[in-house]
């Protein structure tokens, strides 16, 4: 049931899920150069704690920020790259292929990881900067409301996939 179609709403969505994906694995990289980074100048970043009255064992309360920093770009990552499957699929004219559903709910699922995960990955950067007599700046750190209805509306659009991909296998049995 392919029908492709120009529609150039589908070509300027890859192009803005691609850039997406392209900051995504761009930060992704250097969030987990500093790892290793961290590690080799151990001691250095320890002098500088101290220089500051904070304590030298924040090395690793950094490196656990940077690890925590480096999943969700990895789980915002695997949500760019099954909304792009998605955009793929509805561009070659099968939007209601099963797997377009089972990709909606695994959305679901990493923006929920995304949502619950980001509160207490904010609040340690916030302690950290604190404790290292830095300016925390501001910590955007709430519930997000609209993440909650995209949450909800992936589940319910992941349904309605399914149901449209059962009726369109249901009717071409029929027929």
């Amino acid at each position: 049931m392919s029908t492709r179609k120009s529609d150039p709403l589908l070509v300027i969505a890859k192009i803005i899920v691609w850039f997406i994906i392209g900051v995504l694995a761009f930060a992704g990289f250097f969030v987990a150069l500093g790892i290793p980074a961290l590690a080799i100048f151990n001691g250095k970043v320890a002098a500088e704690l101290a220089a500051n009255n904070a304590p030298e064992s924040l090395v690793w309360l950094i490196a656990g920020l940077l690890v925590a920093v480096l999943g969700l770009l990895a789980l915002a990552l695997q949500f760019f790259r099954l909304l792009l499957r998605i955009v793929n699929s509805v561009h070659e004219g099968d939007p209601f292929a099963p797997e377009n559903g089972d990709r909606l709910s695994m959305m679901a699922w990493l923006m929920l990881a995304i949502n619950i995960l980001a509160l207490p990955v904010a609040g340690l950067g916030a302690y950290i900067a604190k404790t290292a007599g830095e300016e925390p700046g501001t910590v955007d750190a709430s519930f997000d409301f609209g993440g909650l209805v995209l949450i909800l509306t992936l589940f319910i659009l992941a349904r309605v996939f399914r149901h449209g991909s059962a009726m369109r296998e249901e009717l071409e049995g029929t027929v």
